[in-house]
């Protein structure tokens, strides 16, 4: 059974976008200053247009950032604070689920289970959006819903289609493949999909949630598809990106071949304490009027910013760079949440 109201896709108009602030209470204390100077770039250039929601763990820490905030001339009007203790930064995996039927708004709380236990420590992260809701205006009504989901691994266009991970079910909701059909029908109901496209045993070097798809193909219209690839031999994620595109050309194939696949060649391999660390441009962030997009000092960061000012002509292009941020194995979409127009007051 379809749900009468639909995830709406991140292109769409939206309210604010929400960012976790780095603390010394997450695994970023030992390069806050370096995470920091990233996080002042991101806030800066999505409250030129919209507002932001920044949550600190404390009051301190609002101080904190605002004093940050005051040195990079960010747009104060465009920037309201809430204090909620959290364990991590990833607001993408634990934050609400927005969806509409056009006149009435919910804000759908799935469980957060630190990505099946991965992160020791996640009770303040699954406990997030029931304290969001007692700090922000929302129109939209709060139903908790018991199901582990985690929106990195959702990716759906207004068509209501969805494009998501079969293997982050299997492995970070301890999902049997027996109970597939039965998620499907659970990720219909709540999110109003009427077509869900599973990406199977796909993912990149060092990614710690067993293959998200916002880091191997997103939507950047409802007919478009941008993927991760890779030519280099000696990169690892040569093969993965090789099935990932042979799965999408097979999705293609069921569309009637209505989708356009668009590839995003992947950086050269970055390293962090021996271990590969996945990074990619598909990670990127939809805003009113713009696209934010990671870069990594790499040779290809130029050839992608023009290859994204011609898939998003309308919208500004904006380049932030992610070496910092990927040390973490996350991306600018990972780092933020957005909330649709007409959900707050």
């Amino acid at each position: 059974m379809v749900h009468p109201s639909k995830l709406i896709p991140e292109w769409e108009r939206q309210d604010a976008i929400i960012i976790v602030w780095p603390h010394l209470h997450s695994d970023w204390a030992s390069i806050i200053n370096k995470i920091e100077a990233t996080y002042l770039d991101l806030c800066k250039y999505i409250c030129k247009r919209q507002l932001v929601v920044i949550v600190a763990y404390d009051d301190a820490h609002r101080s904190h950032i605002e004093k940050r905030l005051s040195y990079v001339s960010a747009c104060a009007d465009n920037i309201t604070f809430v204090a909620i203790p959290t364990n991590d930064t990833w607001v993408r995996d634990y934050g609400p689920f927005c969806i509409s039927d056009g006149n009435r708004q919910c804000l759908l709380d799935f469980e957060f289970n630190g990505w099946g236990h991965r992160q020791f420590n996640y009770s303040l992260d699954n406990s997030f959006n029931a304290q969001l809701i007692k700090h922000l205006n929302f129109k939209a009504a709060y139903t908790p819903v018991s199901q582990i989901l985690e929106a990195g691994n959702i990716e759906i266009n207004s068509h209501g289609e969805l494009l998501c991970s079969k293997n982050c079910f299997i492995q970070n909701s301890y999902i049997p493949r027996t109970e597939i059909h039965r998620l499907e029908e659970q990720l219909e109901y709540w999110l109003g999909c009427g077509k869900i496209y599973w990406l199977e045993n796909v993912r990149l070097a060092g990614d710690d949630t067993f293959g998200h798809v916002d880091t191997l193909a997103r939507f950047c219209s409802d007919d478009i598809i941008v993927h991760a690839i890779s030519s280099n031999c000696d990169d690892p994620n040569r093969d993965a990106t090789n099935q990932l595109v042979a799965q999408l050309q097979a999705i293609k194939r069921q569309s009637h071949n209505r989708f356009e696949l668009i590839p995003l060649p992947l950086p050269e391999p970055l390293y962090f304490s021996g271990q590969q660390l996945p990074a990619t441009y598909t990670n990127f962030l939809i805003t009113n009027g713009s696209v934010l997009v990671p870069v990594f000092n790499d040779k290809q960061d130029c050839q992608i910013l023009k290859l994204f000012d011609e898939l998003f002509p309308d919208r500004d292009i904006f380049d932030i760079e992610c070496c910092t941020l990927i040390r973490q194995y996350g991306g600018l979409h990972c780092a933020t949440m957005q909330i649709p127009e007409g959900f707050m007051t």
